[in-house]
């Protein structure tokens, strides 16, 4: 929704407050990991899969590429959607959001991909063994059967499969949100 408002409403200091949230990919994530933990903590997402997910799920990034693939939609369906009565409510739901599913589509590959191999996080928040990530697995794995270099190796191909399968399965849908979302105009 962040991308529809940056990308379609116009209010003031929509560019401003763009240009800062955009600088907020700067920031690394070891300096927002305190914070984040403390937000968990809070909300109670502790040892949770939605305390893995929700933070990868919702990041500047994916409101950068949502919105300039919204940008893409052409403004002519927003005031044709106005003339005939709709509220930015329903121009989002029945307009935009069906139209931006290749950009949501590349967006999850993206946020998968990027998250699945992730160690640091899912370290700090996750102590039950049956939530840890693979690469935590794998480091449990060498730590307690010592350094079994074929068995590692095994693991790795293992732990690639289900990225190069999602590839194969989602080029299609990837490659064609990248195309839209780089053409504008």
């Amino acid at each position: 929704m962040a991308a529809y408002a940056f990308a379609r409403l116009q209010w003031p200091g929509r560019d401003h407050v763009f240009k800062l949230y955009l600088a907020t990919m700067m920031i690394p994530g070891v300096v927002t990991m305190i914070p984040n933990y403390t937000l968990m903590v809070k909300l109670h997402l502790l040892d949770s899969y939605t305390g893995l997910i929700v933070p990868a799920a919702f990041t500047a990034f994916g409101t950068f590429l949502l919105r300039q693939f919204m940008l893409t939609i052409p403004p002519s369906l927003d005031e044709a959607a106005t003339i005939d009565g709709a509220t930015h409510w329903q121009i989002y739901l029945d307009i935009i959001l069906p139209l931006a599913r290749p950009g949501l589509i590349v967006l999850a590959i993206f946020s998968f991909m990027g998250n699945y191999g992730s160690f640091f996080w899912p370290l700090v928040l996750v102590k039950s063994e049956h939530l840890r990530t693979l690469p935590i697995g794998m480091l449990y794995f060498d730590s307690m059967y010592g350094r079994q270099t074929n068995l590692i190796m095994a693991a790795s191909v293992m732990n690639i499969l289900p990225l190069i399968i999602l590839f194969i399965l989602m080029q299609r849908h990837l490659i064609r949100g990248i195309q839209l979302g780089a053409v504008k105009g």
